[in-house]
């Protein structure tokens, strides 16, 4: 008997995937390998292919968010339905990223410092990104509904695209005031972590997600 045709993209999955491979080796020899074998080009390449899963795992999550996106808008769906599903399907990922820091506190309980549970991971930059790329998305069809009620979705594509062009170049833009002049020191530090990766250390991070400039790797293919 023949199966219904799947309706997933197998480049995504392998994709992803390919992420999680990349993901997986990097943090296991990171936490195995000591001594000189951190001198190792083993060890090296390892970190090296690490550098590539995050930016991989944010460029995946807007392709599928546009797909998502053209999908609901060929059944008809309303600005503020498309916008209360993706943005939900944000939400739900973010409040699995807290989720995982509090599963990882919980387990080094004792030693772990309360600081980890606020820190910035790539599963909280996914799912901020995804509420805002859905609250990107409103906007420009809630316009689109209003200045054309008859034909809400004529020229909506590129009305879309350049409007994620727009946010991909002023998020690279902005991302070093941000970190440096324009530092929005009036948040408390576990919020304002989320906009430049300071955590509690007293400066941005480089090794923390936060949306500046992490944000900008979903926003180009939405």
């Amino acid at each position: 008997m023949n199966s219904a045709p799947s309706s997933r993209l197998g480049y995504i999955d392998w994709l992803r995937g390919l992420a999680c491979v990349l993901m997986f080796q990097t943090h296991c020899y990171d936490a195995w390998l000591g001594g000189q074998a951190r001198d190792s080009k083993v060890y090296t390449w390892s970190q090296l292919g690490g550098t590539f899963p995050a930016p991989l795992f944010l460029f995946l999550a807007g392709i599928s968010f546009a797909i998502v996106v053209g999908k609901l808008r060929q059944k008809n769906f309303t600005a503020n339905q498309i916008a209360k599903k993706t943005i939900k399907r944000g939400a739900e990922i973010l409040a699995l990223g807290l989720l995982f820091r509090l599963q990882e506190y919980a387990i080094a309980l004792g030693w772990a410092p309360w600081a980890d549970l606020f820190r910035v991971d790539i599963l909280n930059t996914i799912g901020v990104s995804l509420m805002l790329l859905g609250v990107t998305c409103w906007i420009v069809l809630a316009i689109a509904e209003k200045s054309r009620p008859s034909r809400p979705r004529a020229g909506n594509n590129a009305s879309l695209v350049i409007t994620a062009l727009i946010a991909t170049v002023a998020i690279s833009t902005l991302t070093p005031l941000l970190w440096t002049t324009w530092r929005p020191r009036f948040l408390p530090w576990e919020l304002e972590t989320y906009i430049n990766g300071v955590h509690n250390l007293g400066q941005p991070q480089s090794w923390l997600f936060p949306l500046f400039p992490w944000a900008g790797r979903s926003f180009p293919v939405s």
